[in-house]
C-alpha cells in the first residue's frame, strides 16, 4: 500500500507527517511525504497511491482559514478523481469547521474523504496510522 501525506511547512505539522509517515511504515506501508513549501511547483502525480492525507494548520474562529500553500499543493495534485483522502488538523476551537473547508476542498478535486479528525498531540499518531493502514488496504 502506497500512502502520500500532503503537509503544511510549518514545523509542527512537519514533525507529525515524520511520525506518522514512521508508524505507517511500522505497519508496512510505503509512505512519501509531499510538503508545501517544497521546491518546484509542477504537478503532483497521485496515481500510484491508495491513500492521499492531508495534514494542515488553520486560523480563524468563526470562518477558518486554510493556508494558501495547502490550497496550493492540492491544485498541483492531479489523478485525484475517485482516490481515498484522509484530512487532519490541530485540536483547537472552529477545527470541525477547519475540517469540513478541508474536505470540501478535497471534494472538489474528486476525492473521497474516508477518514477526518482533529489530532491533539503526537500520542494520537499511531492510532491514526492504524485507521490509515485499514483504510488503505480495503
Amino acid at each position: 500500500m502506497r500512502i502520500l501525506i500532503l503537509h503544511s511547512s510549518q514545523p509542527k505539522l512537519v514533525d507529525w507527517a515524520k511520525s506518522l509517515q514512521g508508524a505507517l511504515e511500522n505497519l508496512n506501508c510505503r509512505v512519501e511525504l509531499g510538503e508545501a513549501s517544497a521546491a518546484g511547483g509542477g504537478p503532483i502525480s497521485t496515481a500510484q497511491y491508495k491513500l492521499v492525507c492531508v495534514l494542515s494548520p488553520f486560523k480563524g474562529v468563526w470562518r477558518p482559514i486554510i493556508p494558501r500553500e495547502i490550497d496550493e499543493l492540492l491544485k498541483r495534485c492531479n489523478r485525484l478523481d475517485g482516490k481515498k483522502g484522509a484530512v487532519f488538523v490541530p485540536t483547537r476551537f472552529g477545527s470541525s469547521k477547519a475540517l469540513k473547508f478541508l474536505m470540501q476542498l478535497m471534494e472538489v478535486q474528486g476525492m473521497i474523504v474516508e477518514d477526518f479528525a482533529s489530532v491533539r498531540s503526537v500520542k494520537d499518531l499511531p492510532g491514526i496510522a492504524e485507521r490509515l493502514a485499514s483504510l488503505a488496504s480495503r
